[in-house]
């Protein structure tokens, strides 16, 4: 029996940051308090269990050290914290497993789900088989991702220019993004704040990332921080001598390459500068898999991305797996035009139908509706993918017939 949208139940674990929406959902969403006692012996911790509870609190150390490198630096430090990470991991998934395990008919909303406590929520309700929304801010001001598999390249989104090509009018949606993320400027002591008419007259764009962030911890297997990224640019920079690059690095990192890259004359820094107006002139932009790719997107500008990203789509970036063949995009940027049809068609599907209207820090009334109906497979996103699948299926059907 198909279930009706205002019969689905959420839990979640409740944070500072998250505590807005799950205000807003009310007597339809359970909050997960975590204690600091015991949570008791609960649920068997079998060998595969204890290893993916102890990557999951290796993360946490991981980014502990790339945030604090003197301090985490320090063998001692980190293999204490390091032992305590694995005892809380331990200690808190037993508590999220007896309380889901009491009612494994709700919706398990999962904030991210890469580090503790949330990842460990996921595989709680994983070893349930409870259904789970994984919930993060959105790639547009206003907007929200929720999928049933993960967010960014983890979701569901299609990866298929095929399935954009195939969409109807209706099914694509109106409505197109006019607004960006406003970031804030990563000024330092001794930096002038870079305007961009003193930049280089053609340029391409590189935005750094948080290195300690599962955008580069999880989803770039080749690029596995900033200044390795800094190396890959520099490596650009002398095969391409015509080519000159600007970086702007994350404005929510606390550190700076600065002081540790060697300089280069043709790679500036405008670490000053405003996002928006850097994407717009340059001659194209690369990025690991930031937003701000899908942003160049938007502004119909040419994307190289590095590592997964929900865009990496034929016809609308080039993919560079590795130095070899990025420097052979680069080759090739003069040369090549991404799909526009596609990429507009990509663009509405992503704002209208993938995204869902809400504000994790000031959600509406609408926000039980919205995620109730995207839990149950009710919304349009949701329907476009049961059909795609359906037609697939069909193909698949009819090509065996004709064998």
């Amino acid at each position: 029996m198909p279930v009706k949208p205002m019969d689905t139940r959420f839990v979640a674990i409740s944070t500072g940051n998250t505590q807005p929406l799950l205000n807003a959902l009310g007597g339809y969403c359970d909050a997960i308090r975590l204690g600091r006692g015991a949570a008791g012996p609960g649920v068997d911790l079998t060998p595969d269990l204890v290893r993916e509870l102890d990557a999951i609190a290796e993360r946490n150390v991981t980014r502990r050290r790339i945030r604090y490198p003197k301090l985490f630096g320090n063998k001692i430090v980190a293999a204490a914290y390091r032992c305590g990470r694995r005892r809380r991991a331990r200690q808190v998934f037993r508590q999220i497993h007896r309380t889901l395990a009491a009612d494994t008919s709700r919706t398990v909303l999962v904030f991210n789900g890469y580090l503790a406590p949330n990842a460990l929520l996921a595989l709680a309700a994983e070893t349930l088989s409870m259904p789970r929304l994984f919930i993060e801010n959105g790639f547009y001001p206003g907007t929200m991702q929720c999928d049933p598999q993960g967010i960014n390249a983890l979701s569901t989104l299609p990866r298929d220019g095929a399935f954009y090509d195939g969409l109807s009018e209706d099914m694509l949606g109106d409505g197109w993004p006019e607004d960006f993320e406003i970031r804030k400027s990563k000024l330092r002591d001794g930096n002038v704040p870079a305007a961009t008419d003193d930049l280089p007259e053609a340029y391409v764009f590189v935005p750094f990332q948080v290195p300690s962030d599962m955008q580069i911890l999880a989803l770039s297997p080749w690029i596995g921080s900033m200044v390795q990224l800094h190396a890959e640019i520099a490596a650009l920079a002398e095969a391409f001598p015509d080519r000159h690059f600007v970086i702007k690095e994350h404005p929510s990192f606390p550190l700076s390459i600065q002081d540790v890259v060697p300089s280069h004359s043709r790679i500036r820094f405008a670490n000053a500068a405003n996002t928006r107006a850097l994407i717009e002139g340059a001659d194209a932009v690369i990025t690991v898999n930031s937003t701000v790719g899908l942003e160049a997107l938007t502004l119909a500008k040419k994307v190289i991305t590095l590592g997964e990203a929900h865009y990496n789509i034929p016809g609308l970036v080039l993919h560079a797996p590795d130095r070899a063949a990025l420097h052979a995009a680069v080759a090739e940027l003069d040369r090549w035009e991404p799909d526009d049809t596609r990429r507009r068609r990509f663009i509405r599907f992503v704002y209208n139908r993938f995204l869902v209207p809400l504000s994790r820090t000031d959600p509406d009334d609408s926000a039980l509706a919205i995620l109730q109906i995207r839990a149950a497979g009710g919304d349009a996103y949701s329907q476009a993918l049961a059909g795609s699948a359906h037609n697939r299926a069909g193909d698949i059907e009819a090509g065996a017939a004709r064998q």
